[in-house]
């Protein structure tokens, strides 16, 4: 595959211009379509908010076309009906609102198979010059049902895209059969980025936000914009100051991993739109997500010392080895990195380690010492380019507590 991991945007401005802000009309040729899927029927009423303000984010930048299927309260196994017709008004108002075609939207809890269809034809319709873009605001059921009846030839133009556990299908005990693990060898291209929760949530999960918390937002209930005012209105229903799931909207038309009540304020309230992020500042690639595991397994035990709190332990057979093709979406085609490599290994072991980019050694053997911690090996101005093999080799003859957390990519010259 060439070409088909970078979102690309045509910004055309008319206006004042300049500090990256616009104050005139912006038209955006987004390359791809766009699918969603969000719980809210069970568990959390983020996606109350969260839904709405996502399809506003798609609506003020100009790609609300682009959308071709979205499916809510997709918790299958356990529902609050009361829940589900909540964000249902949610989800269908701001799609009057913002003038959504209502034949996108699934309800779940109502028709199952429509939804996984929807999904199926969405991905049959990709190509390499029209991906799709798959947004899980939800656990994983609904959409890995989808995924998997899809034409296995269109999955590698399948971009998912997630922002922590809950919507990989951890942490969801016996709401989910399916986890990322069940669609990632299917060829899909995994994009995990940044939970967004420290981004766009000023309350604590589980509680109703008090006063302070409220404020941020304060923007959305004062505004002029009666649109803008429903998303203020379902905010509160939701009794929680969190729309932490629009984060992802944000970041796949944007390219900004970090948006905030400020950056959203300026996009749905100001009507401007701030200059899209053209190579993102750092790449994590979680080791879970690597799309081939040679004698390693998927450990999720809830570390909060590792990132999204799992990673892959090697299970012990001579040698082993993690590898995915680098396809991301907001870098260059071609970049150098510094690649931060992430490694913990248990007492009284050591292990050997090599770092390979297309087949290529990037590193001699480096050796681990026997503390039981994590522990980082950077290697400096790595050329990578879109499509490319990344490789993680290990060796040891005692592997017991060796495991792999993630392989950072950062930007040299945004890191300075």
């Amino acid at each position: 595959m060439k070409g088909i991991c970078i979102v690309n945007l045509l910004i055309i401005l008319s206006g004042n211009y300049g500090l990256g802000q616009n104050n005139g009309p912006v038209e955006i040729e987004f390359n791809g379509r766009i699918a969603w899927s969000a719980d809210g029927n069970f568990n959390d009423e983020d996606d109350w908010a969260a839904s709405p303000v996502a399809l506003a984010i798609f609506a003020e930048l100009g790609v609300k076309v682009k959308v071709v299927h979205f499916d809510y309260n997709c918790i299958i196994p356990m529902t609050n009906k009361e829940w589900a017709q909540i964000h249902e008004t949610s989800v269908l108002g701001a799609a009057e609102r913002y003038g959504f075609p209502k034949s996108i939207f699934h309800d779940v809890q109502k028709d199952l198979d429509g939804a996984v269809n929807s999904i199926a034809n969405a991905i049959n319709a990709s190509s390499e010059e029209n991906p799709l873009y798959f947004v899980l605001a939800g656990p994983m059921e609904v959409p890995a049902l989808g995924i998997q009846k899809a034409d296995p030839e269109k999955r590698k133009f399948v971009y998912c895209i997630s922002h922590n556990i809950w919507n990989d299908g951890y942490a969801s005990g016996d709401l989910v059969e399916h986890n990322k693990r069940d669609v990632i060898p299917l060829g899909v291209n995994w994009i995990q980025i940044t939970d967004q929760n420290k981004f766009l949530s000023t309350g604590p999960y589980g509680i109703p936000s008090k006063e302070e918390e409220w404020k941020p937002w304060h923007w959305m209930r004062d505004s002029k914009d009666p649109k803008v005012r429903f998303l203020w209105e379902r905010m509160q229903v939701s009794t929680r100051a969190d729309c932490s799931d629009a984060g992802m909207a944000y970041f796949l038309i944007m390219g900004d991993e970090e948006p905030d009540h400020k950056k959203l304020k300026y996009l749905l309230d100001d009507k401007k739109v701030a200059s899209p992020v053209d190579r993102r500042k750092r790449v994590r690639l979680e080791a879970e997500n690597f799309t081939n595991l040679r004698d390693f397994e998927v450990e999720y035990i809830g570390d909060r010392e590792a990132s999204q709190q799992m990673s892959v332990k090697y299970s012990g057979k001579a040698y082993g080895q993690i590898s995915t093709h680098f396809r991301e979406i907001h870098v260059p085609e071609s970049s150098h990195y510094d690649i931060d490599v992430r490694i913990l290994y248990g007492p009284d072991r050591k292990g050997e380690y090599e770092l390979y980019i297309n087949g290529g050694l990037k590193s001699t053997y480096w050796t681990t010492t026997n503390l039981r911690r994590w522990q980082t090996k950077t290697f400096r101005n790595i050329p990578v380019k879109l499509g490319d093999e990344i490789t993680i080799k290990v060796k040891s003859d005692m592997p017991g507590g060796i495991k792999l957390d993630y392989v950072e990519l950062t930007d040299p010259v945004q890191k300075r």
